[in-house]
């Protein structure tokens, strides 16, 4: 999720996750048979899971044409129920396991597909030419190739779709494999124009918030004085040492970076670094064929298909991500990146016309591809600790949408599922997940696929799931050094000066964890959010974008997606604290703490170590203005503009606003780390 002080509606739709899958409802059109050679599909007995939800009152309008099809396979894993249970027990200071981590070889082993498994739905998808990829861990298969192929694997064909809120690509019949082939879930709907290779960007006026002249928005320098940053850079954190790892929703040029340490004269030695996503060739004992995940990534210069600086590659959720991950000056950032070139055009201009209704014809890349980065960042820990030891994450989409994430294909939440399983391993790996919360306060609907939910009460996943630190937001007035002019507040339209706020409630699919304990817990499904930092516009930080092409887009920016990161660098400060103290060391050395939410709530239940380590955040709400916070999806507002839907209210101690409130950087690593 993101938000920013700009117009930006196609980027809101373009949030989506690339793994929500859909099936229809509609007369399908005719399967192609398949070529002389190839097999047919069989109907399996077994319910496959592809996210139907995507296209609940959808109506078919024509035959897909589609230059690349580019999907996930999770393959049938060997216990996956035991995979969550270990990732929960090695993150639990009072279990037996605690901070016992696994290596991605060891999830494959132990709870992954089988090998055998892997490979033979491996060879399924090859036997229809289809280019397959995959990783250590088991988990999921990367598959792409024509859309043809495609259909012809899954006994279906790809139809555009209207919904009252946009049009999708979806299987127009329901979509079966063979009972011998062992997947359990597909990502096979694409929202429309989610894999435009490039996005335009305007450039951003300059806020009238309270931020800093010069951008309309807050220095690092204010926002590490407000949190205490400053106090542990003091103490010599400064993150040093730490691998911070951000999932990529779009390109990022190093040169803006470099451009935001100049402009605000940030110092530190991190070091940015690029990791474009292959899938693992040892990990299928076969090349990979074209079409499939590469390191070739288009350059941020283009070429575009217009004239730069409107048709810029970068898209801004990505600027916001690396210059908030500045906090941490020394800790090095890895910016996962996954690119997929279409099938009939060179890698980086398509010479295949796009659908002229659809827009798609393009390479995929960045939002679309977040389940490969994600697998990625697992494969990437090999039991040396030498992947991240942090992600950050600044996308997602309302639960109801995103079922396909978490649901088996009866529709139930299951662990076996794309989203439960990967935030498993990382979390069994040692690594802290840090995820905005969304930026549609309490109706998270408010940015829906699925018609007539817009107004409804929806918490946004991933940051629903049980093995991350969901991250909401509030609004922070400074003064120019760094100092509260008054209360913190939640973020929301009642308190701030823009569309959006806070996102948070109760979840309607996913238990609460056992961590999750304490006073103002609502039920027994997991709340959100878990913690806050700074996300309103209003109040919003500087942002640098296109440096490299002759001018810096500057603002107040904001959104959870600022939040994020801003608490992932917090958090490689408290493991930089841990990584020097040998008392703070795990088995085998680890400094890693695992999911920090249960530490977080460690601190929540013990009233002297919350009173000083977090700022109990007691006034705000999160009820926003649906048609005013996404109208491209809900519809242009009336007027005079309806007042906000009813959301939350924050209040003392936990609420479904700010969760346990606002953490300060030098007094967290005190009490997690006791130095």
């Amino acid at each position: 999720m993101f938000r920013r002080a700009i117009v930006a509606s196609a980027l809101v739709l373009a949030v989506s996750l690339s793994a929500c899958g859909g099936g229809g409802h509609a007369t399908p059109v005719p399967v192609a048979q398949p070529a002389s050679g190839q097999p047919a599909a069989v109907a399996s007995n077994a319910a496959l899971a592809f996210g139907a939800s995507l296209l609940k009152g959808a109506t078919a309008q024509k035959p897909a044409q589609l230059p690349t099809v580019h999907f996930q396979a999770l393959v049938r894993m060997q216990n996956a129920a035991g995979l969550e249970s270990y990732a929960r027990s090695v993150s639990d200071p009072h279990s037996g396991l605690y901070r016992q981590f696994l290596a991605a070889s060891d999830i494959g082993a132990r709870y992954g597909a089988t090998a055998a498994d892997y490979q033979a739905a491996a060879a399924y998808f090859r036997s229809y030419n289809l280019s397959v990829g995959g990783w250590p861990q088991r988990l999921a298969l990367s598959v792409s190739g024509k859309q043809a192929d495609v259909e012809r694997a899954f006994g279906t064909s790809f139809g555009v779709y209207s919904t009252a809120k946009g049009s999708v690509i979806g299987p127009l019949s329901t979509p079966h494999l063979p009972a011998t082939v062992p997947v359990v879930a597909v990502s096979l709907v694409q929202p429309l124009g989610a894999n435009a290779k490039y996005r335009a960007m305007v450039p951003i006026p300059a806020s009238q918030g309270q931020g800093n002249n010069f951008t309309g928005g807050y220095t690092p320098q204010q926002i590490a004085a407000a949190f205490d940053y400053t106090g542990a850079y003091a103490a010599g954190f400064t993150g040093a040492g730490i691998k911070l790892g951000i999932i990529g929703t779009g390109p990022v040029d190093p040169a803006d970076l470099a451009l935001y340490k100049q402009i605000f004269s940030w110092t530190g030695s991190g070091q940015f670094v690029q990791v474009p996503v292959t899938s693992s060739a040892a990990a299928l004992a076969q090349p990979i064929g074209a079409g499939s995940p590469t390191s070739t990534i288009p350059p941020v210069t283009g070429p575009c298909n217009g004239t730069l600086p409107t048709c810029n590659p970068e898209d801004g959720e990505a600027q916001i991500d690396t210059e908030q991950a500045l906090l941490a000056k020394d800790a090095n950032t890895y910016f996962y990146l996954a690119y997929v070139p279409d099938e009939c055009g060179s890698p980086t201009v398509s010479t295949c016309a796009p659908d002229p209704t659809t827009g798609y014809g393009y390479a995929y890349l960045g939002i679309t591809e977040t389940d490969d980065e994600v697998e990625q960042a697992i494969a990437d820990n090999t039991g040396s600790n030498n992947g991240p030891d942090i992600l950050s994450l600044s996308y997602g989409q309302a639960e109801q949408s995103a079922t396909g994430y978490f649901e088996d294909g009866n529709g139930q939440y299951s662990t076996q599922s794309f989203g439960v399983s990967e935030y498993a391993a990382l979390a069994a790996e040692g690594v802290a997940v840090f995820v905005s919360s969304g930026d549609a306060g309490a109706q998270g609907c408010a940015r829906p696929l699925v018609p007539n939910e817009a107004n409804d009460q929806c918490v946004s996943w991933p940051a629903s799931s049980p093995d991350v630190v969901s991250v909401g937001g509030v609004t922070t007035p400074l003064d120019n050094a760094g100092r509260f002019l008054g209360p913190l507040t939640g973020w929301g339209e009642q308190t701030g000066k823009g569309a959006g706020g806070s996102g948070g409630g109760v979840s309607a699919y996913v238990p609460a964890p056992s961590w999750q304990t304490g006073s103002g817990i609502l039920g027994t499904m997991r709340n959100q959010p878990d913690a806050s930092l700074e996300a309103d516009d209003w109040t919003g930080v500087a942002t640098i974008a296109n440096a490299n092409f002759g001018y810096a887009l500057s603002g107040a920016w904001g959104g959870t997606s600022v939040a994020a990161p801003e608490m992932a660098a917090m958090w490689a400060l408290v493991l930089q604290a841990c990584k020097q103290t040998t008392s703070c060391h795990g088995p085998n050395g680890t400094y890693r703490l695992g999911n920090p939410a249960p530490l977080f709530y460690g601190i929540y239940n013990n009233t002297a170590a919350y009173g000083t380590t977090f700022y109990d955040v007691t006034f705000g709400n999160n009820g926003v203005v649906p048609c005013l916070t996404n109208p491209s999806q809900v519809g242009a507002c009336p007027s005079p503009v309806p007042s906000p839907d009813p959301g939350f209210n924050a209040g003392k101690g936990y609420d479904q606003v700010t969760g346990i409130g606002v953490p300060f950087a030098r007094h967290l690593i005190k009490q997690v780390v006791g130095v």
